[in-house]
């Protein structure tokens, strides 16, 4: 008899263990909080619980504690977003990629200068260059260091996720995307990993640097 008790006992704790781990709730929160969203309170949801109040800056979100899906409230959206990547995502090119500029009227014909023309403005970075400026941008994150070793570790060992990084800052050279953009994108497809199972960890953040790169062209040519 004891040991049907103990069986029981052992079963619901295990039980407790991986809801406190698992629910998707809580795999939510602590995404959230590897990218820099910090816990302010709860709310009551409307179907029963206490939904999760967070802050970043000005940005506000709460993840509904019935189903785990996030809802940004500052700016404020009307769809839910699947997660915190997603929602980074959205507000990266919501806010970085830059508009079509408007057509300019024609130039009147130009007359000959009287004075020496003005020396042409800098030159473009070539692609390292660029990439050097990235790695810069995410050393100076929180955490950055850590960051910055293992983007290098996994470029110089995945050609999976070295040519999503190479394609993702020619995208952002090309469209002029600041370095500290392409940055924001490999902290959040860093901080996807520890979301993502399996062996192929790598091939997943690397699918997630090419989904960037074509989001940025595909909102430049909008």
């Amino acid at each position: 008899m004891m040991w049907m008790v103990g069986g029981a006992l052992v079963l619901l704790v295990a039980r407790f263990l991986w809801l406190a781990y698992f629910h998707r709730v809580n795999a939510m929160s602590r995404q959230a909080e590897m990218m820099n969203w910090l816990d302010i309170g709860r709310v009551s949801n409307a179907n029963g619980g206490k939904d999760i109040l967070l802050a970043r800056n000005e940005r506000g979100a709460r993840i509904d504690w019935r189903t785990g899906e996030v809802w940004l409230m500052n700016p404020k959206v009307v769809e839910p977003f699947a997660d915190f990547l997603a929602v980074e995502r959205w507000l990266t090119l919501r806010d970085v990629v830059p508009a079509a500029k408007p057509a300019e009227a024609a130039p009147a014909p130009a007359e000959p200068p009287s004075e020496p023309l003005p020396e042409p403005g800098p030159v473009r970075d070539s692609l390292p260059a660029f990439q050097q400026k990235v790695d810069d941008c995410l050393a100076k994150a929180e955490g950055g260091q850590e960051l910055l070793e293992t983007k290098q570790a996994f470029e110089a060992g995945s050609d999976a996720y070295l040519a999503a990084s190479t394609e993702l800052s020619q995208a952002a050279l090309e469209l002029d995307v600041s370095p500290a953009m392409v940055a924001t994108f490999h902290i959040s497809a860093l901080a996807a990993l520890a979301e993502t199972t399996g062996a192929d960890k790598l091939e997943r953040v690397a699918a997630s640097l090419h989904a960037a790169a074509r989001q940025i062209r595909a909102t430049a040519a909008a």
